[in-house]
């Protein structure tokens, strides 16, 4: 390995230790419940009943945070085999720092961050990826256990507004999603 891919390397690594300690603590210290923060959903459009957030096997959806009236930036989480060892999550961020693409595939125990316009194999701490991004997306699902429809809004017990939106239960995801 050359120093400019370690020195990637170690900064994806960084990264995403950063956003799953931030998810940790908008999500009430993990689990999705914690202390403190009382979600309220805020339809913005007609509810229609949801065929079930938490039992489904693949879920779509979009996560705005915001820190004191300031974008923390926008992720897009799309997961297939929801609820299995064989779990595989796509997230795509947009923020002021760049995009960046982390998949997290449980059916081949692989993990990879797309970032500077290539792809890190990041393999190497499959577990650790594994267990950070699926806590994540566990905690924004469960959050939605009660959705109805349109976009849902909370306050962190951190006092970050978040806001889940795009949401789609059960929806077609290509396996292709889930590759570099």
């Amino acid at each position: 390995m050359n120093r400019k891919t370690l020195i990637i390397l170690v900064v994806v690594i960084v990264a995403i230790i950063a956003l799953a300690a931030g998810a940790y603590v908008l999500l009430g210290g993990g689990g999705g419940g914690g202390g403190g923060g009382n979600p309220t959903p805020t339809p913005t459009s007609t509810p229609t009943p949801s065929p079930g957030v938490s039992g489904a096997s693949s879920l779509q959806y979009s996560v705005d945070i915001t820190a004191g009236g300031v974008s923390q930036g926008s992720y897009t989480y799309m997961a297939k085999n929801a609820g299995t060892s064989n779990m595989m999550i796509r997230i795509e961020i947009t923020s002021t720092e760049g995009n960046l693409v982390y998949i997290v595939n449980g059916a081949q125990q692989k993990a990879w961050a797309y970032t500077g316009g290539t792809w890190q194999d990041l393999s190497s701490t499959f577990s650790t990826q594994y267990d950070s991004w699926q806590s994540t997306f566990t905690g924004y699902r469960d959050h939605l256990s009660g959705w109805t429809g349109g976009d849902y809004t909370y306050t962190a017990p951190n006092g970050d507004s978040v806001r889940i939106y795009n949401i789609s239960v059960n929806p077609t995801l290509a396996d292709s999603l889930f590759q570099p």
